[in-house]
């Protein structure tokens, strides 16, 4: 038997909040209502979902049965004291955000002066357009939490929008959204760190941006199909201690920062190379030796 598809509300007319209605609506679900800071956005992702009357915030939280709030982060918490305050929620509403900073507890209160049942369910992907989020949201990942019925709404709309939902709990969001920041952000950082280093070997930045892609193209694909230990390679993997030497004294030289940085991934890297049984337990102490300070 098919499971019942309660009727979604968003308030946030922005990337998410248009490409999920519309994956919704695709899913079998009916968009009731749409509402944003600004009725033109609002009316734009009525247009492209093909559904859902644009109301006020006020209008679409009084006659939501679920509701999404795909409002920025910083919205949320002032939003969600909004609607408390002026009692815009029936009780048993299911309300869930999408932010991967944020667990459901930012929705308590509504929870406990509407009677709403809350959760957060974050699909774990970067989504520059609504065209691109239609795309990609299926065979993405949503990390959803909260309370009971909530988070098994949250967990179905991804699941029918043919999402991957998971299950974690409310006070592992931060640790869970801290993974994702490392992952992608930081993953951009590295590679400006990266070509800061071939500029220093005098290499143009575009040329080691086109030189340095297939490598880390390579080596994403190789992490995610191997796992971190067996993609490993490079003088630590290799216990080339003279290397890395090498490679110190020449950061000292000319880039603090950047040594900074290679000496902290060093350190890590090492306990990775020891851990997947690629280097001995002397040429850990040695590699380590070289990378404190």
């Amino acid at each position: 038997m098919e499971h019942i598809k309660p009727d979604i509300s968003i308030i946030g007319a922005g990337v998410v909040g248009t490409a999920l209605g519309v994956l919704a609506a695709r899913a079998g679900y009916r968009v009731a209502a749409i509402a944003s800071r600004r009725k033109a956005s609002a009316r734009k992702a009525a247009a492209a979902i093909g559904q859902g009357r644009v109301a006020s915030i006020g209008e679409v939280a009084r006659t939501a049965r679920f509701l999404l709030l795909t409002v920025n982060d910083d919205a949320i918490a002032p939003l969600a004291a909004e609607l408390a305050r002026t009692q815009a929620l029936q009780p048993g509403t299911l309300v869930a955000h999408c932010s991967g900073a944020l667990g459901s507890d930012v929705l308590e209160i509504l929870a406990n002066r509407c009677g709403a049942l809350t959760a957060s369910m974050h699909p774990l992907q970067t989504f520059p357009t609504v065209q691109a989020a239609v795309e990609t949201l299926p065979g993405c990942y949503f990390f959803c939490e909260g309370h009971g019925p909530a988070v098994s709404a949250a967990m179905q709309l991804a699941g029918d929008i043919g999402g991957v939902p998971v299950e974690i709990e409310p006070d592992r969001k931060t640790l869970y959204h801290a993974a994702a920041c490392m992952a992608c952000n930081y993953l951009a950082t590295l590679q400006e760190a990266a070509i800061a280093a071939a500029m220093l070997a005098g290499i143009g930045e575009l040329p080691a941006r086109k030189a340095l892609s297939p490598l880390v193209a390579a080596t994403v694909n190789n992490v995610m199909n191997l796992g971190p230990g067996p993609a490993l390679t490079g003088p630590i993997a290799r216990g080339d201690v003279q290397t890395v030497e090498r490679h110190l004294a020449a950061l000292d030289a000319t880039d603090v920062e950047l040594a900074d940085i290679y000496r902290q991934l060093g350190r890590r890297t090492v306990q990775l190379a020891r851990k997947a049984g690629k280097i001995d337990r002397r040429t850990e102490e040695e590699l380590m030796k070289r990378l404190e300070g």
